[in-house]
């Protein structure tokens, strides 16, 4: 039996999977197994993972039928028997001390409070696209993610949910704490907000970084926040309670733009006047402004006028979220 065992849920990950599994393997903590769980990957991954299984018997592979992330946690915690959990996905690597930093801190305050796990912090890793760097520096600004990036303290703080963290096994089996696997998105939030509601509290801690590529491409972005709004619709509607004011924030950017064509429509066929349709462009010009404003910000901080990407990106994830978000508010 492991001390820890880690948890990798993937699909379709053939071009990042060998430098996750290799940053897992050279953890200062090295009483470890690896779980690959694949959610039936049509790319090389299942078989680079069984390659380096073949050298580590410590790198386990585990097929997901389900092939969603939540029952691909499952299925890798149903395997485990490590006295420690710990999540990670594909496209992602880790530093050495990631698994040590986090054990520590779990250790050390679970004596303080009654502690369900320590997450980790978002890194850009330097070998990521320009775009993906943009879109994490955006999102770590107040108007690319209203003050809620998983990158935005240097502190240990007491956070509402975690990402990539570490759990005690006997804390999820006391509460019978499991991934909700209709969840195709915010499936970490629903699994963390179980052990809030029963009473524990979940830490972040900034020096357990965890280097996660972004998407490459717009496309490819609009489709995740499209996704993730509508995840985050599904689990406001499972837990109404949780819903705060800036996660409706998004729905401005879908309701607006109907509502300004309309006004249009009636200022050109002669029903308002030009007063009307002046001050329904005074959002507009206030949205366009701010991102004209962070978007500088950003080329200054990368140091590239390729940082002008932005004022594409904030609009794709206000966009994006929000209508997404409407659509998990109206499905049934």
């Amino acid at each position: 039996m492991s001390f820890i065992d880690i948890i990798v849920g993937v699909k379709n990950e053939e071009k990042y999977i060998k430098k996750c599994i290799t940053s897992l393997q050279n953890q200062t903590i090295t009483d470890i197994n690896i779980l690959v769980v694949d959610g039936l990957s049509v790319d090389k991954t299942p078989h680079i993972v069984r390659e380096i299984s073949g050298k580590d018997p410590r790198v386990k592979l585990l097929i997901n039928p389900q092939e969603v992330i939540g029952s691909a946690r499952n299925l890798g915690l149903e395997h485990s028997s490590a006295e420690y959990v710990a999540y990670l996905d594909g496209h992602c690597y880790v530093g050495q001390d990631w698994l040590e930093t986090l054990y520590k801190s779990l250790e050390k305050y679970h004596k303080q409070c009654r502690l369900a796990a320590v997450g980790s912090t978002y890194s850009s890793p330097p070998d990521d696209s320009f775009f993906g760097k943009t879109i994490a520096l955006a999102q770590q600004t107040i108007f690319g993610g209203f003050g809620t990036s998983y990158t935005s303290s240097q502190k240990v703080v007491l956070v509402e949910t975690v990402a990539f963290a570490l759990y005690q096994r006997s804390t999820l089996e006391k509460e019978n704490v499991t991934y909700d696997e209709s969840m195709t998105q915010c499936e970490d939030t629903d699994f963390n907000y179980q052990l809030v509601k029963a009473g524990y509290k979940l830490l972040r801690h900034p020096q357990a970084l965890v280097y996660q590529y972004r998407r490459p491409n717009s496309r490819e972005f609009y489709r995740q926040m499209v996704n993730y709004g509508e995840g985050r619709a599904k689990f406001a509607r499972k837990h109404p309670e949780t819903l705060k004011w800036y996660h409706l924030i998004p729905l401005i950017f879908i309701i607006y733009p109907t509502l300004f064509l309309i006004i249009l429509l009636l200022y050109l066929t002669g029903y308002l006047g030009i007063n009307i349709l002046l001050l329904v462009l005074i959002p507009l010009s206030l949205y366009v402004f701010l991102d004209m404003v962070y978007t500088m910000m950003l080329v200054v901080k990368l140091g590239n006028w390729r940082g002008i990407y932005s004022l594409l990106v904030f609009p794709l994830e206000h966009w994006g979220y929000g209508l997404g978000f409407l659509k998990g508010l109206l499905k049934r």
